[in-house]
């Protein structure tokens, strides 16, 4: 099940709702409408992330229990290890039998497929498990809690990656008022705009053209790579956003994921805008133990190149997602080494065509099928210029796809919401104002009326795209 499909906006949503506000034992129902969401999706997996929950639940029990330090690190390190070695049998155990080491004809490869979400689960496991070691979060002994943390609908599938003490005293006591419900209503529903009416209008474009990836002109790769750069950006952030909305007209306030990464100067800032949950788990629980910067420039790149290559892989069990690791990792150091100063000395405008340059190459590498579709698509996109290129603009993009173009262009750049948030309480900006009138409150919550309708209109209408990070 996922959010822009009209069982869970229709029928799985509001029960929920009702179940949630009106009935006593609000974790249980929570955890029980996650798991029927899971289930709905993943019915013969299901069993495998409650195992899995039981699993670091009573991990983290004994590492707060016991006393001496060589057992806590021991239990750790056991326990990261099943984490990561279910992740690993699940995700990468036929790219290694068929791709690293070519070996084909595994029959029972074929029969295992990658649970939904199995990465955001693992990486919520090993960060809470951790948390308790260092004692920044302390274990707690209710199952229930445990299982809401894992399981918890909203964010389960693509995220937020969440810290455990970030959540743990709203299990306890949740509060949702009136603005609480205005600001997750209305992010939910913008949300769903930025999935439906952007990123699923964009994948129109972005499907016919990397099928044929190997058949395009210059022109239409240029077309294909920058409409999946905005595909992947309102798909990925439009999730975000509704999972944050969900959480806070349910009583949890989920970190903000992205803030307008397109308008960055560099790929180190890029970084801070992109994914942020996700850049904070790589930099708290692998770059700062793997020494960080502190032991001299050398190993600072060296981290940074393993930082990114894991990076990649936890993407995908590919060829392509590991070299979008490495190509990121590349940028991250030559900005290291001193590419950064050369950068500050040239325009703002340049510094962020750069940075959209370089992002917008990776993501041909993020979207190919395999490394030479994307070889070929990038030499394409550079060296395929001749006459002509541009003749059949009105066969490749219709009226609507151009249009939700525009306004990918426009709304992934933060000017405009600021613009409109000086008149508007609206909540993409992550943030109301406090000194909003009624009439404000009521002008923003048609809009974003207005928003939801005509999401659900195109979703009626049989338009579907599944959520790009549902494959992670």
């Amino acid at each position: 099940m996922i959010f822009s499909k009209i069982e869970f906006l229709f029928i799985f949503l509001p029960l929920f709702l009702i179940a949630h506000n009106f009935f006593p034992y609000r974790n249980c129902i929570y955890v029980l409408f996650s798991l029927f969401f899971y289930f709905v999706g993943e019915a013969w997996y299901a069993g495998i992330v409650v195992f899995s929950a039981l699993m670091n639940y009573i991990f983290s029990l004994m590492i707060a229990s016991s006393t001496k330090q060589f057992h806590r690190r021991l239990i750790l390190s056991y326990s990261i290890f099943l984490n990561i070695a279910i992740l690993f049998f699940f995700k990468y155990s036929k790219f290694i039998v068929n791709d690293v080491f070519e070996i084909n004809g595994v029959e029972f490869l074929d029969h295992i497929y990658l649970p939904l979400g199995i990465s955001f689960f693992t990486f919520h496991s090993i960060s809470y498990l951790v948390d308790v070691y260092r004692g920044d979060a302390k274990a707690d002994h209710s199952f229930v809690n445990i299982l809401l943390y894992l399981l918890m609908f909203p964010q389960l599938i693509a995220g937020p990656i969440l810290r455990f003490h970030t959540v743990s005293n709203q299990f306890k006591r949740r509060v949702v008022t009136a603005r609480h419900l205005y600001f997750g209503l209305s992010l939910f529903c913008f949300g769903l705009g930025q999935k439906v009416l952007l990123a699923d209008t964009l994948a129109e474009v972005v499907n016919p053209l990397f099928v044929r990836a190997d058949a395009l002109t210059s022109f239409e790769a240029w077309i294909a790579t920058l409409s999946y750069t905005l595909q992947i950006y309102f798909d990925f952030s439009g999730y975000s956003n509704m999972a944050i909305g969900l959480g806070w007209i349910t009583g949890f306030y989920f970190p903000k994921n992205f803030n307008f990464p397109y308008i960055s100067k560099s790929i180190t800032e890029f970084w801070r805008r992109w994914h942020m949950s996700l850049s904070r788990w790589f930099r708290d629980y692998l770059y700062i133990p793997l020494g960080g910067n502190r032991f001299g420039a050398f190993r600072t790149y060296l981290n940074l190149i393993v930082v990114f290559l894991l990076c990649g892989l936890w993407h995908g069990a590919s060829w392509t997602f590991i070299a979008w690791g490495a190509y990121h990792g590349f940028f991250l150091v030559l900005e290291r080494i001193g590419f950064a100063r050369q950068l500050d000395k040239i325009p703002f405008f340049l510094q962020r065509c750069y940075a959209l340059l370089v992002v917008a190459v990776g993501w041909v590498l993020f979207r190919s099928d395999n490394i030479s579709q994307a070889g070929n698509l990038l030499h394409t996109m550079f060296f395929g210029w001749g006459d002509g290129q541009a003749e059949h603009i009105a066969q490749l993009i219709t009226p609507e796809q151009a249009l939700a173009f525009c306004l990918a262009v426009f709304f992934s750049s933060p000017f405009l919401i600021a613009i409109l948030d000086r008149r508007l309480p609206l909540p993409i900006v992550g943030q109301w104002r406090k000194d909003a009138t009624g009439l404000e409150y009521g002008l923003g919550g048609l809009m974003a009326l207005i928003v939801f309708c005509a999401a659900s209109a195109k979703i009626i209408l049989g338009a579907y795209s599944p959520f790009i990070y549902f494959r992670f």
